[in-house]
């Protein structure tokens, strides 16, 4: 699932999932970032599609950054 449709589907902001992110792994990921992800103009370095991985329970995969 495209990380967009997983946030749009967990009414999720950009900024509530972020934090998310940060309480559960301690880790700060920027926003610009994050917002190019969903765009899909970058794609999450392996640490942090891991990361992805485990806070969305799997439903966000790393072949979904690639595959269209």
């Amino acid at each position: 699932m495209k990380l967009k449709i997983y946030l749009e589907k967990e009414k999720h902001t950009q900024m509530s999932f972020i934090d998310q992110i940060e309480m559960a792994k301690g880790v700060k990921i920027p926003q610009g970032t994050f917002a190019k992800w969903i765009t899909g103009s970058r794609i999450p370095r392996k640490k942090e599609m891991l990361i992805l991985l485990d806070i969305t329970e799997g439903n966000v995969q790393p072949n979904d950054f690639y595959i269209d």
